[in-house]
């Protein structure tokens, strides 16, 4: 495996030197085509679709090990937060896609790791084929989690020694090598909702991707400030309103932590401002103004699951727009469980929210005409 990477890098390296020694004229078509390429490979990236032919030799993650069933009905499951939705689920299985055409809707997971190998952010959303629909919610990195019996045996079996409860944030570390894994198939259960993909980006990425865009304009809904000795070597400054905001200050910006609301405001500036990302990298200037670095982060920063399934969603990408993207906030308080400060989900409302995102009705190309 590691030669194949190697020879793949080396194949990729010299396809380069070959297009700069190209005429200007074709040197340019060269640098669109990658572009467009690279741009919509990222963009779907950050939306938890897609990443192009990546293997990412840092993680070396085995194929999944897990499998997410249904949520269960026995005692272990009392912090599953709701029932399978009320709409008919068999829409979405009478169409499984095909080698050239992904299903009428995608689930996914976002994990944005911190340079200490930390689960820092976790999305997730569904992506509805036809209508070019996403929809995105942020899950609280403090929500409270209870380790269902099957789990904490599955861990153990591996040589784990998880706690039966915790901050789903922590799953992906107590989970080892196939902590994604854990953590996809926990939030499954809580939610009833199977995530076919996950994307895992460092956040140290997340900062080039925001660079390799151009930037964002954001309206920072709150005065902003972290002193260096808060949290690690953080620094965050900003005004509220209306801002150019770099690589650098967005991850301040994300990792901010002290709006009023507790992790709600953070969770909806975090989808906030990943929606401004995605309609950022729609736009013509975003896929050239970098693209030999929006490539470069794909194949070096960015680990997924999805493999040679993402050319399936690549004809689809020209269906999506800023407008079709629809942003949801997890319902639930923050709330002491012990000595311990947890997101506590209203059980009563996150039924509602996860059926609006991931079980709408799904409009196909030929009730569309």
């Amino acid at each position: 495996m590691l030669k194949q990477m190697l020879g793949v890098i080396v194949i990729f390296q010299q396809i380069i030197h070959d297009i700069r020694n190209l005429p200007k004229r074709l040197i340019k078509k060269a640098l669109f085509i990658a572009g467009a390429i690279g741009a919509g490979t990222l963009f779907l990236a950050v939306i938890g679709v897609i990443t192009l032919l990546v293997v990412d030799g840092r993680t070396n993650l085995p194929p999944d090990p897990l499998q997410t069933p249904a949520p269960m009905e026995s005692e272990n499951n009392e912090d599953s937060y709701t029932e399978l939705a009320e709409s008919d689920t068999d829409e979405t299985e009478s169409d499984e896609g095909s080698l050239l055409r992904p299903p009428a809707r995608t689930n996914f997971m976002f994990i944005g790791i911190d340079h200490h190998n930390l689960t820092d952010a976790i999305m997730v959303g569904s992506f509805y084929r036809d209508s070019g629909d996403i929809k995105l919610m942020s899950i609280p990195r403090d929500m409270y989690t209870r380790l269902p019996d099957h789990r904490i045996e599955q861990m153990r079996a591996e040589g784990l020694r998880p706690p039966s409860t915790m901050k789903i944030n922590a799953l992906r570390a107590f989970g080892g090598r196939n902590g994604v894994y854990y953590l996809k198939a926990q939030l499954g259960e809580m939610l009833g909702v199977e995530f076919q993909y996950y994307v895992e980006v460092h956040m140290d990425a997340f900062v080039r991707i925001v660079d390799a865009i151009g930037g964002v304009y954001f309206d920072v809904p709150v005065r902003m400030f972290y002193n260096p000795t808060c949290q690690d070597d953080l620094y965050v400054n900003l005004q509220p309103g209306l801002q150019h905001i770099d690589g650098s200050t967005a991850i301040g910006l994300v990792r901010f932590r002290g709006f009023r609301t507790g992790d709600v405001g953070r969770n909806e500036t975090h989808v906030e401002f990943m929606t401004q990302v995605i309609s950022q990298m729609l736009t013509r200037e975003a896929i050239m103004n970098d693209p030999l670095a929006m490539i470069n982060i794909i194949l070096n920063d960015v680990t997924t699951n999805i493999g040679l399934n993402a050319v399936r969603y690549v004809p689809f990408i020209g269906n999506i727009s800023s407008e079709r993207i629809t942003t949801f906030v997890m319902p639930g308080e923050g709330r002491y469980v012990g000595r311990i400060s947890y997101f506590i989900p209203d059980a009563r409302n996150v039924p509602d929210v996860i059926n609006q995102m991931f079980y709408a009705e799904i409009i196909t190309e030929t009730e569309e005409e």
